[in-house]
Parts: structure tokens; C-alpha cells; sequence
């Protein structure tokens, strides 16, 4: 897989995983999906996140804590619904609006389930040449 570059433009969004008892977000991440024959770009970043462990890849998957967690009771008490539909963009912008958007929610005390509140931080740390 070729290394994403920071200049290029992508179709992407932002989207949040939110509890239906009590609407509170614990979760925001980005995602290029567009929609295609295989359907909703929300729809297949759902069913990767619940089911990706399941899919016969290329690349490996991801175990993340919240990832596993959506195949437990608590995956049955959160929906995923758009923070910001998809549009174009730089890479970067997307990873800077993610990061605004995790911070913004953590300022509240929700999001707990990422990982970074930085996505951009983290991959020019994951990603030097």
C-alpha cells in the first residue's frame, strides 16, 4: 500500500459513534469511503469497524480497544451517524478536522474510546521517510 501523502486530495468525512441511551459520542474518526455499488460510506466504515476481523485482507487488521468493543453487549447501545458528510479535500485537512473534532468532544469528557486525539501527529510520527 502506498503511503498516503499529506497534499492529496481525498473525499472524505467525519463520523462519531454515539450511545443511543443517552447520545453520548465515544468515538470520532475519519474515513475516505465514497458510495459505490457496495453502498453508504457510513455504512461500510460501520461493518468494517464490527466485522473487519472477519474480512479476508491484504493488510492486517486493527484490534482496536474500541473496535472490540463493538463486538461486545456495548456495541448494541452505539450507532454511528456524520459529524461532517463526505467532500473534497487535502488529506491533512481531514486528519486536522478529525483531530478538532476528538478534541473538541474531549473538552467534555467524551470520546474516551480514541486511541489519539491528534490523528495528524500520529501519522507524520508513524509515517517518516
Amino acid at each position: 500500500m502506498a503511503l498516503k501523502k499529506l497534499k492529496e486530495n481525498v473525499v472524505g468525512f467525519i463520523y462519531e459513534y454515539y450511545r443511543t441511551d443517552n447520545d453520548e459520542i465515544v468515538y470520532r474518526g475519519s474515513s475516505e469511503h465514497q458510495e459505490d455499488k457496495w453502498g453508504d460510506p457510513l455504512k461500510k466504515v460501520d461493518k468494517w469497524h464490527r466485522e473487519g476481523n472477519t474480512f479476508k485482507t491484504k493488510y492486517p487488521y486493527s484490534w482496536t480497544v474500541f473496535r472490540c468493543s463493538l463486538r461486545t453487549p456495548f456495541g448494541e447501545k452505539v450507532k454511528i451517524r456524520y459529524v461532517y458528510e463526505p467532500k473534497e479535500m487535502t488529506y491533512e485537512e481531514l486528519l486536522k478536522l478529525e483531530g478538532n473534532c476528538i478534541q473538541e468532544a474531549q473538552k467534555d469528557g467524551l470520546c474516551y474510546l480514541n486511541h489519539t486525539s491528534d490523528p495528524l501527529k500520529s501519522f507524520l510520527k508513524w509515517n517518516k521517510k
